[in-house]
């Protein structure tokens, strides 16, 4: 997830797992196991996140006699490393592409303090 190679390596289940994980930044397997659709049993769960963990996709950390699962990198960066390997896949890596793609759609709504920030993104980027 948090190169190219590791995304396209994922199970359906893993991505639901890890768009949980990217949610809240750290969360325990039942935390999971609660906001999976259609979730299979807790032990399922649990060898989804084993998995991940032996992938070097998530960290594990015991706090307190409890597993907690986060991403070897903080949510940020994973974020914007998880959108730059979006863009090159279904956008030609076009930044562009995709902020058209998103920002055309008829219900987008933008507060003003966003799209402020955005037209001062776009200004460097022509700058650049």
């Amino acid at each position: 997830m948090w190169d190219s190679n590791q995304s396209q390596d994922l199970s359906r289940r893993e991505r639901q797992v890890i768009e949980i994980v990217m949610k809240h930044g750290r969360v325990s397997a039942r935390q999971i196991e609660e906001e999976l659709p259609d979730a299979p049993t807790y032990s399922a769960v649990r060898s989804i996140l084993r998995l991940l963990v032996e992938r070097g996709v998530l960290i594990k950390e015991s706090e307190e006699g409890r597993d907690w699962f986060r991403p070897p990198v903080p949510v940020k960066t994973a974020r914007v490393q998880a959108l730059k390997n979006l863009v090159t896949r279904l956008f030609e890596d076009s930044p562009g592409e995709a902020a058209l793609a998103l920002l055309g759609q008829k219900d987008m709504k933008l507060s003003d303090q966003e799209a402020e920030k955005l037209i001062q993104l776009i200004d460097q980027a022509r700058r650049s």
